[in-house]
């Protein structure tokens, strides 16, 4: 009797684990990014180049008008960013044309004057 029940429970145990598969695998994906429906790895770093519009030290962010950042398909425009942290901004002024890296969050982690 043992030598049947065994062989059963192990095929239903290796059935009910293949069927978990497809579920736990779909929960990986990003969905409600807002990197504009284009998916990024949290690895990946995005760089670029703009002019410094407004500064908020407060709100610990920092508006851009930059040039096109392909690694996230984005065009030119102007739009707020948040920094990683509020040292970056200290030496940074309104007019100020600057590097920056975006982090998977899409915050700014290095802000440089050209």
């Amino acid at each position: 009797m043992t030598r049947l029940i065994r062989p059963l429970l192990t095929t239903a145990t290796l059935a009910l684990a293949t069927l978990a598969l497809p579920v736990s695998a779909d929960t990986s994906h990003s969905h409600g990014s807002s990197s504009g429906g284009h998916h990024s790895t949290t690895a990946q770093k995005a760089q670029g180049e703009g002019t410094v519009k407004a500064i908020s030290p407060v709100q610990q962010q920092v508006t851009l008008a930059h040039g096109p950042v392909k690694a996230l398909n984005w065009p030119a425009m102007t739009m707020p960013f948040k920094v990683s942290e509020k040292s970056l901004l200290e030496g940074i002024s309104v007019g100020d044309e600057v590097r920056f890296e975006l982090d998977a969050q899409k915050r700014i982690s290095t802000l440089q004057k050209k």
